[in-house]
């Protein structure tokens, strides 16, 4: 992960302009991103209404399905805390391949996708869940896709080594390296929180959900484990 290197005085004038007009590309292909998200949201809160957990709402698997969604939650927010520790105080063209980004390429999605799972397990079906990160992990695999087009523009040789060393997505922790002092933008990390707290709104919507079938108000027709 990178800053915006646009402005570095080392560049050539038409490498700037390649880098300018690919930071636009990426700023547009993120809108698209976030308004993907955004549908899946929206399709996911329309069509749950119809599906419901084959688990008794009362009962043990249920109930601990909600809770490790919730547990979920709390990790992806804190996740990506601890990505901004790293990434939020760098200035400049900085290539960030240090803490969570030592043992993966891309770990502020990965917490996200985690955030889709435990959102999903609020529903108490493991299999709503996993459908609901998978596709969310198909909209972050092709916004990474877009990202990389950059990162191997602004950092040749030295990404190209980053991305033979270190997972495109799942950590692999043997790979952990962190420098011993790292500067930290506090306005950063309370902005990843604040835009995080929405996940929690899983909770009274699929809960309201839970509380509309469960009075008849809408015909279940699917029961999903």
């Amino acid at each position: 992960m990178m800053h915006n290197p646009a402005g570095d005085g080392g560049d050539s004038n038409d490498r700037t302009a390649t880098l300018n007009a690919t930071w636009e590309h990426l700023a547009r292909a993120q809108v698209r991103r976030r308004r993907a998200l955004g549908v899946l949201a929206v399709l996911a809160v329309c069509a749950l209404p119809w599906v419901s957990s084959a688990w008794p709402e009362a009962g043990w698997m249920n109930q601990g399905l909600e809770w490790g969604g919730l547990a979920f939650l709390i990790l992806a927010i804190l996740g990506r805390c601890a990505c901004m520790l790293y990434l939020g105080g760098r200035k400049g063209a900085d290539l960030v391949a240090e803490g969570p980004y030592s043992v993966s390429r891309n770990p502020l999605y990965v917490f996200s996708i985690l955030a889709v799972f435990g959102m999903g397990l609020q529903t108490g079906s493991l299999v709503i869940g996993l459908v609901l990160a998978v596709l969310a992990s198909v909209i972050f695999r092709w916004i990474v896709g877009e990202e990389e087009i950059l990162l191997r523009q602004a950092f040749g040789a030295s990404y190209e080594a980053y991305c033979r060393q270190t997972p495109r997505f799942l950590p692999r922790w043997s790979l952990w390296q962190s420098p011993q002092h790292v500067t930290v933008d506090l306005h950063g990390v309370w902005k990843t929180v604040r835009d995080a707290l929405p996940y929690f709104l899983s909770i009274p919507v699929f809960e309201a959900i839970e509380a509309a079938q469960q009075a008849g108000w809408v015909h279940v027709y699917f029961f999903l484990f």
